[in-house]
């Protein structure tokens, strides 16, 4: 403003005009910015862009208007001029357009209150006033762009860093994506909306309107961006016919929010919410405020997703314990049932105490039966167990041996009580009562009462269940100590491979190695294989026994292993050398060379998918007991969750791994937004910043930023042991040429290629060309190298493609300050 005032002011002055007038575009309109001179000026200080005024015909024929006398002119050429110099007194004017790179933004118009036209001389040093000012206007966008950019970035970069920050509490980073909404848009409020049901409930709010639960409909704009899935922009509501708006309307009519701006919150294409900005005055919002309202939509979904993948993964964690709490706990049952081969009440008193325990239960009561009543042999916890013997009639007992029996609420009498009568009530309310059957028959009941309403989960009811079959298996140990010697090392083994599985978690060899040992040794078998499915082969991953065993096998029903995989059943092969013509032909080499007879293998299923397989061989012809065929299937249900639990915690490991290395990359950069935004004035900061923080996210042994300088590219950044090379490389090289046509350029092994003829005295393998580019044009390279061969990941090249941008960013800003600072 001072600029165009002083402007003004000299081009009255010197090519002596009663007054000079400086209008700028805007819309549709030339509106006055400056005015120096003796000619008043009206209150209305906008001149329409039309051909009826001096001013208005500069602009829009872009060339010089030049009026000796306006009162001479027809009414017809000028008459907004002419009007205005009946008022005004004025005779003689001239006017010019200002133009930017051939677009009028504006005119300068002198005037004299006599007939003397201006000489050529006057005309040029106005044309000259005019450049002065489109460089004052023009210097002043720039300035304001540069401002705003800046903003923009901080903005985005404190977000980025509450992001980094709260990586399991979404609400400060909504805080903050509301309150830099709000300031950087101009708005009078903003409000974070999140999908809840078929309403959006406001989460964060920055402002003076206040904000209320919204149902997601079309007639509110944030309602209907949701529902359109796309950014919804009312310049006035209070024009919007209350068919179109009416929910909007009515809060705008109550709060006075005229201009709304709304916005959906997307994740995969899905909406969870939105962000709503407003206006109390009639202003619409830009095109550059929409689009970074949508960008700080983009942030908080981010956020919002990190926060879910967070708390997914805890919840994962809990459920891993817990699993594990619930084998430790059938694994200490199993430990005492194998210390304690001939008294039994150890292993009901630990059943109890660990089944209330670990599933958090407030009392546990084991009751056998005995002729016809169910008398109490094991009690844990403070409610009183009233009757030591419940007697059951024949009904009752059938009833119980069916199911497992959960009421939530005994005082619930919409729940069935069927058979709860057979026990007493007490002091408690959920009830959950689990039969000990053996061979189909009812021979006790397991029974956890809990003194408030609180239902028990399914793995609590199913680590009961598998109690209350651990206090069967523990009776019958007792009952035929001598002749089941075999049944206690069977749950000896299986004790040992529940400790192996809950000490190598992460682990599964050492699992496998006991269960195949176990497997072999408990079933009297010469050997025992346990193979893993690999796309269609069956590789071997444990082996025990004198027997060898070949490292894959087909997944192909003409071998004893491919047809166990493939019908997914267990198989008995009695004989193997009277079957493996006709049956097995592809085993026929091994059976002939090994000479093994008897065959028994079962399929390591997992949800009825197929894992693996294990099978046993035993040299004579031998047929396997039904019992040992249990065992081993037993042994392949351990063998599969083992496997699976192997597969979550590493699932885990990756997510995590994942989460972990997208944090980095946001903090790297977010770190590099925050140096850009320190330093307008100094790109060497920012690169060398880029450089270190890309190399360190990355892995990276050495990383170079070039910049070009005409027809080459000098080094102006380097990080790592490698020495930067040649100060000076030609753009037209194949690997620069290459990258400026086709973009990144990754040579996974340079060993492995001859096109670009790199030079490589560093004796580097792995290489990552990136381009700067600047408005389609390349500006510079960021050159990554690694000593040995080490392919960049595609998240790592989407990042250093961030930086490569980021530099471009740096570049650019402190061009433009260079520039403003000259131009000023």
């Amino acid at each position: 403003q001072q600029v165009l005032s002083a402007v003004a002011e000299n081009a009255a002055r010197l090519i002596g005009a009663q007054d000079a007038i400086i209008h700028q575009l805007d819309g549709d309109v030339l509106r006055d910015a400056a005015h120096y001179g003796l000619i008043p000026r009206t209150p209305d200080t906008t001149t329409p862009l039309n051909r009826d005024s001096v001013a208005g015909r500069a602009v829009v024929d872009r060339q010089l208007v030049h009026i000796h006398d306006i009162l001479a002119e027809s009414e017809l050429e000028f008459p907004l001029a002419k009007s205005r110099s009946l008022r005004d007194g004025t005779r003689s004017v001239l006017g010019l357009p200002l133009l930017r790179e051939g677009i009028p933004i504006g005119a300068i118009l002198i005037r004299r209150t006599e007939v003397r036209p201006f000489s050529d001389t006057q005309i040029k040093l106005l044309k000259m006033f005019a450049d002065q000012s489109v460089i004052a206007i023009e210097d002043a966008r720039l300035f304001q762009e540069l401002r705003e950019s800046l903003e923009q970035q901080t903005a985005t970069s404190e977000i980025l860093g509450v992001i980094a920050s709260s990586p399991t509490d979404v609400q400060p980073v909504l805080d903050t994506v509301a309150a830099n909404a709000a300031r950087l848009c101009d708005a009078s409020d903003a409000v974070v909306l999140r999908t809840e049901g078929d309403a959006l409930q406001p989460v964060a709010l920055h402002g003076s309107i206040t904000a209320v639960p919204i149902s997601i409909s079309r007639g509110s704009t944030s309602g209907r961006a949701v529902i359109d899935r796309r950014t919804i922009h009312i310049p006035d509501m209070a024009a919007e016919s209350e068919e179109e708006f009416p929910k909007s309307k009515a809060y705008a009519r109550e709060h006075g929010a005229r201009t709304h701006l709304a916005t959906p919150l997307l994740r995969e294409g899905i909406p969870i919410g939105a962000i709503l900005i407003r206006r109390t005055e009639i202003r619409p919002f830009t095109d550059k405020q929409i689009a970074l309202l949508e960008t700080f939509a983009s942030q908080a979904v981010i956020a919002i997703e990190n926060v879910r993948l967070f708390k997914e993964i805890q919840e994962r964690n809990a459920e891993l314990r817990e699993a594990l709490e619930h084998q430790t706990a059938t694994a200490e049952v199993l430990g005492i049932i194998s210390r304690s081969p001939t008294d039994v009440q150890p292993v009901f008193d630990a059943i109890v105490e660990s089944a209330a325990r670990v599933c958090g239960i407030d009392d546990v009561v084991l009751r056998l039966l005995e002729e016809d009543a169910l008398v109490a042999h094991a009690h844990f916890g403070p409610i009183s167990v009233v009757r030591r013997e419940i007697h059951l009639s024949e009904e009752q007992r059938k009833i119980r041996a069916q199911a497992t029996l959960h009421i939530s609420d005994i005082l619930d009498p919409r729940q069935a009580r069927t058979a709860l009568h057979a026990t007493p009530l007490g002091n408690f309310r959920t009830f959950l009562g689990v039969p000990l059957r053996q061979h189909g028959e009812l021979i006790g009941v397991l029974v956890a009462r809990r003194t408030d309403v609180r239902p028990f989960t399914p793995a609590q009811i199913k680590l009961l269940e598998t109690f209350a079959d651990q206090g069967v298996i523990a009776l019958e140990n007792v009952r035929l100590f001598n002749e089941l010697k075999e049944s206690l090392e069977q749950q000896t083994a299986t004790s040992e491979i529940l400790g192996v599985i809950a000490s190598s978690p992460t682990d599964i060899q050492p699992v496998l190695d006991t269960i195949a040992e176990s497997a072999a040794r408990l079933c009297d078998a010469t050997n025992a294989q346990i193979f893993r499915a690999d796309g269609n082969v069956l590789r071997l991953a444990a082996n025990y026994g004198n027997l060898p065993a070949s490292e894959e096998r087909p997944a192909s029903r003409e071998t004893v292993i491919g047809r166990i995989f493939i019908d997914r059943k267990t198989l008995h092969i009695h004989d193997l050398a009277a079957e493996v013509e006709t049956e097995f032909p592809e085993s026929r080499v091994a059976q002939q060379r090994l000479g093994h007879r008897t065959i028994l293998g079962t399929p390591l299923l997992r949800e009825g998918v197929p894992l693996g397989v294990i099978g046993l061989r035993r040299m004579e012809v031998r047929p396997f007991t039904d019992r040992q065929i249990n065992l081993l299937e037993t042994f392949a249900a351990q063998a599969a969750i083992a496997i699976e639990n192997v597969r979550l915690f590493k699932e885990l490991q990756e997510r995590n791994a994942e989460l972990r290395e997208a944090l980095e990359h946001q903090t790297a950069t977010s770190e590099v937004l925050a140096i850009i935004s320190r330093s307008p004035t100094d790109v060497q900061p920012v690169l060398d910043a880029i450089v270190e923080s890309a190399a360190r996210v990355c892995g990276i042994d050495n990383l170079g930023l070039r910049l070009r300088e005409g027809n080459s590219l000098f080094s102006r950044a380097q990080f790592g042991p490698i020495p930067a090379g040649r100060a000076e490389v030609s753009v037209d090289e194949p690997a620069s040429r290459w990258i400026r046509e086709h973009g990144t350029l990754h040579i996974p092994d340079l060993s492995e290629q001859n096109d670009f003829q790199i030079r490589n005295s560093s004796g580097s393998r792995t290489f990552l060309f990136l381009p700067l580019r600047h408005k389609g044009e390349v500006v510079g390279t960021l050159t990554a190298r690694r000593f040995e061969v080490r392919p960049f990941t595609p998240a790592q090249i989407k990042l250093l493609e961030t930086f490569a941008d980021q530099a471009v960013i740096a570049i650019e800003n402190v061009r433009l300050f260079q520039e403003l600072k000259e131009s000023l």
